[in-house]
């Protein structure tokens, strides 16, 4: 008997769909930012080749998408686990399953949350095995304990920081976070211009969801309630740019605030009001970058392009820094250097976005010295 696999019900352009949006920004699994993995496979093409290979080519197309949740409401159907019905459980129960390249584990993981009776993971790679255990084995061996000794530990390695006395000397008090960039001294004005491609700060719906979208990507208008709406808007100086944070929720006075949001043209209305967020001044991809102060457009260098360039140079003068053969005032004359642009304060369990202040900058700049002497 043929699988559903391999019957032409077989719903592939939607997989495919589905799977490329979730390699995207935005779609990732969080546990995917633990490490890079080159051939990580999206995790809905294997909850679907793993289920279609499970059952009949009779199946129903629309039980299939139902049960592995391809809908075209959920932008993420693999954030959510698949509605396995009673009849498949005891099914799929009995299944023995095996994946001998395991690798970082997406493949054995739908497996176990298609509800197979014994899943087996093979990866001799030292640091794969260990992310399996803890993707695979230890959610399942410790469940509910594991996340309370994660809470634990992530309190006691806070507490600890907010002691060091590196960590007081170079964050602020109260100070959460630094948000940062690169930025590049243009080649036609020569000042330097930071490099953005996202200028969001929050963006948080109702229901918690982080709502990010990917270099590029092209998403349709959003309208709801957000519980946090903040960007950040550039302003040009006679010689530098700086930035001022727009947080809606405090200049509406609300907790949450009833939005439309247009991602691709950069516009916010709420409250009879229009709201322009900045686009980002620089496509990696494409290899420009459009500099802040002047307007150019910052596109080839020599070989390779400019803010390219800009990077490696700055790169080789770190190395050449840290080995004591130039000064830190050598290595801030590179064509490329990292910027702060905000910073973000925890205040009675609530988020305060700051611009960053000159200050916050020569604490970079004092670490670096002091990782140097080390």
């Amino acid at each position: 008997m043929s699988s559903f696999l391999e019957s032409p019900q077989f719903p592939i352009q939607e997989i495919n769909q589905y799977s490329a949006g979730e390699k995207r920004g935005g779609g990732r699994p969080d546990f995917w930012e633990m490490v890079f993995w080159w051939t990580r496979k999206p995790l809905i093409g294997a909850r679907s080749v793993i289920a279609g290979a499970l059952l009949p080519s009779s199946f129903s197309h629309l039980e299939f998408k139902r049960l592995v949740g391809l809908w075209p409401e959920s932008r993420t159907p693999h954030k959510k686990n698949p509605k396995v019905i009673p009849q498949l459980k005891e099914s799929f129960s009995n299944v023995k399953f095996l994946d001998p390249f395991a690798g970082f584990g997406s493949i054995p993981l739908e497996a176990m949350r298609l509800g197979i009776g014994e899943v087996v993971a093979v990866e001799l790679l030292p640091t794969a095995y260990v992310f399996l255990k803890a993707v695979l084995e230890y959610p399942k061996e410790f469940g509910e304990r594991l996340v309370k000794d994660v809470e634990r530990w992530g309190r006691w390695v806070t507490d600890r920081l907010h002691e060091d006395p590196d960590v007081k000397e170079f964050y602020g008090e109260g100070v959460a976070v630094y948000i940062g960039t690169w930025e590049v001294r243009c080649p036609h004005c020569g000042r330097y211009t930071p490099l953005v491609g996202n200028w969001w700060l929050a963006r948080v719906s109702r229901k918690g969801e982080k709502d990010e979208e990917e270099e590029g990507e092209e998403e349709e208008v959003k309208s709801g309630t957000f519980r946090r709406l903040a960007w950040m808007v550039p302003y040009a100086s006679s010689s530098a740019v700086g930035v001022r944070i727009v947080d809606l929720n405090r200049e509406l006075n609300v907790k949450e605030a009833k939005a439309k949001i247009n991602l691709k043209q950069g516009k916010v209305e709420a409250n009879g009001r229009t709201y322009n967020v900045p686009r980002p001044n620089v496509q990696a991809r494409r290899e420009i970058a459009t500099c802040l102060l002047c307007n150019n457009a910052i596109k080839k260098g020599g070989k390779e392009w400019y803010a390219k360039e800009a990077l490696k140079e700055y790169n080789e003068n770190l190395e050449s820094y840290l080995r004591g053969e130039i000064a830190l005032e050598d290595l801030l004359k590179s064509r490329a250097r990292p910027r702060i642009l905000a910073r973000v304060r925890i205040i009675s369990d609530d988020l305060e976005f700051e611009p960053a202040i000159g200050e916050d900058d020569e604490k970079l700049w004092r670490a670096l010295e002091k990782l140097r002497r080390m």
